[in-house]
């Protein structure tokens, strides 16, 4: 079986995949438009590959094989891609699919997740979104500011000349938290829409226009921190957090501090700590590295 046609809107082409997933169909779904072509993979109606002529999608996929997002997580990101197209061309071709898998996602969830995400969007990050905008950094920021550490980064890739796109799709968990990112910089007016690329700038010159001194690790994720070590340590895990600063010789955390800080904070905890039989050190060291470096708000 093979379906053609034009798409004007991304409704046709979740039709399109309403169809393959309740058909539980195998297959490939090619969509081109003016901005490139992508080409979806399916079996038994699951995505389970893709590749694309868009670079940032080519990097996405490369995150997936790198463990560092889901399958799901990637199928979301491709729905919102083609949904920023205003029109192209779709072709499903059912045949047994012979591609690598590089995950299986379920279609129906990842639909649903997107029309959620779309009904969450703020009006004004969707019209960058469409529009593709370059951001910078704002002139107005002087006083200190309190970013996480995907805040930072995405901050930095803004002012080395990434689209918003290119930034989201590229650096963020998901296409959902790196919309909160943006709107929260947005609204702490840390960046502003930019008319012309910026000139590509490597981190550390990044870092010379912005004082990464006001840039500061939020303090509740610190306290979630403290709190673990706590309850698997006992009295004594409330105070390495303030010994493990003043080692540093900082009095707060900033997002390129944060590595070493947590080798510095695994290193004080002793050998004996055992959780379930265990040593406890590499299981923090994880935990701590998900609150700190996650980027997320939850614990």
């Amino acid at each position: 079986m093979e379906l053609r046609g034009e798409f004007k809107s991304i409704t046709e082409v979740l039709d399109l995949l309403q169809i393959i997933s309740l058909g539980k169909k195998s297959g490939e779904v090619n969509l081109r438009s003016s901005e490139g072509s992508l080409t979806i993979y399916f079996q038994d109606g699951r995505i389970i590959s893709f590749d694309s002529s868009v670079p940032v999608l080519r990097k996405l996929k490369e995150r997936v094989k790198k463990g560092e997002i889901s399958t799901d997580e990637a199928a979301n990101f491709l729905i919102h891609y083609v949904s920023f197209w205003d029109d192209g061309r779709f072709v499903f071709t059912e045949k047994p699919v012979s591609v690598e898998a590089i995950g299986s996602a379920d279609t129906l969830n990842v639909m649903m997740e997107f029309s959620k995400e779309v009904d969450e969007t703020p009006p004004n990050v969707q019209k960058l979104l469409k529009e593709n905008a370059y951001m910078t950094l704002a002139p107005s920021i002087e006083d200190q500011i309190t970013l996480d550490p995907l805040e930072w980064k995405i901050l930095v890739e803004f002012i080395k000349g990434k689209t918003i796109r290119d930034v989201i799709f590229s650096v963020c968990p998901s296409f959902g938290e790196g919309v909160k990112k943006v709107e929260r910089l947005l609204e702490i007016q840390a960046i502003q829409v930019s008319e012309k690329p910026q000139s590509q700038e490597t981190e550390a010159s990044v870092e010379e226009r912005v004082d990464v001194s006001t840039v500061v690790v939020p303090p509740e994720k610190i306290e979630q921190v403290r709190e673990i070590l706590t309850a698997t340590m006992g009295p004594m895990g409330e105070f390495l957090i303030d010994e493990t600063l003043e080692d540093l010789d900082i009095s707060q955390l900033t997002p390129d501090v944060v590595p070493n800080f947590i080798d510095t904070l695994i290193n004080k905890i002793p050998d004996s700590c055992l959780v379930e039989g265990e040593s406890c050190k590499d299981r923090l060291r994880e935990e701590f590295k998900r609150i700190l470096t996650g980027g997320g708000d939850e614990a």
